[in-house]
């Protein structure tokens, strides 16, 4: 016994797996964050909900916000690896729009998806460019894909190992919302891309107990700006629900 999908609907019936697309639970998301009072939201009937949600692991899905910035880089990285949920939304993390969004930006003949996921978008990509997937684990049903301009390179975005400006455009899509130090991570996106950074998060409102372990949220588009700064040439735009930052390095010409 468990849920069911019928036709993109919703039902939830104890622990299986649940099909639901990003846009369908970017509208659930959005409706939960504007209409449900924040003391629900926090309440332990609602961490009771979300917890059914993901599967067991030993740091529940409610407490990890509270002890992630404290965990060790290896801890952290074994939650993430450890993590899972009866949630299935495909491939791709993306919205059709934003993905489209993220194509149209890319640019130069060298791409470099970092927290490539399931290797979606890597792969679209790497059939007009030379595209580097990196993952902290790349998953073991498309690391064996055969494609000429697409490698696989296990590393975290906060260490990636790649030197100063190896790609033309560096992508990362539902990256940042998760990762342990923003500012470094930022850094080494920057580092290692010569003309162009494409990044994708989710507009989101910030809560204790949320169906994603994000630890960083960014409702507005100041809050993304307060850590990206805006001393470089960018374009900021809400896309398919989430936002859509380019920023233009100094290798690019900018008209």
């Amino acid at each position: 016994m468990g849920g069911q999908a019928h036709g993109g609907a919703l039902v939830v019936l104890r622990s299986a797996v649940v099909r639901l697309s990003r846009e369908a639970s970017g509208r659930i998301n959005a409706l939960l964050d504007d209409w449900v009072p924040p003391r629900v939201r926090d309440s332990r009937a609602f961490a009771a909900l979300v917890r059914r949600m993901h599967v067991a692991q030993d740091i529940p899905i409610e407490e990890f916000k509270d002890r992630a910035f404290q965990l060790s880089s290896s801890e952290f990285r074994d939650f993430y690896r450890t993590h899972d949920t009866h949630l299935d939304q495909g491939d791709t993390d993306l919205t059709p729009a934003s993905e489209a969004g993220v194509v149209a930006a890319v640019v130069g003949c060298s791409v470099l998806d970092v927290a490539c996921g399931k290797g979606h978008l890597a792969t679209r990509l790497a059939t007009e460019h030379r595209v580097v997937g990196c993952d902290v684990s790349i998953h073991e049903g498309w690391r064996a894909l055969s494609h000429p301009g697409l490698v696989t390179v296990e590393a975290s975005v906060e260490s990636l190992p790649f030197a100063a400006g190896s790609f033309d455009t560096v992508v990362s899509t539902h990256t940042l919302e998760h990762v342990q130090h923003l500012g470094v991570a930022l850094d080494e996106l920057r580092r290692v891309a010569r003309q162009r950074v494409v990044i994708v998060v989710p507009r989101q409102r910030p809560y204790q107990v949320t169906f994603n372990p994000h630890i960083h949220f960014f409702p507005y588009r100041w809050s993304l700006l307060a850590w990206t700064g805006t001393d470089r040439p960018y374009h900021l735009d809400l896309v398919g629900g989430d936002w859509l930052y380019v920023e233009h390095r100094a290798g690019e010409a900018v008209g």
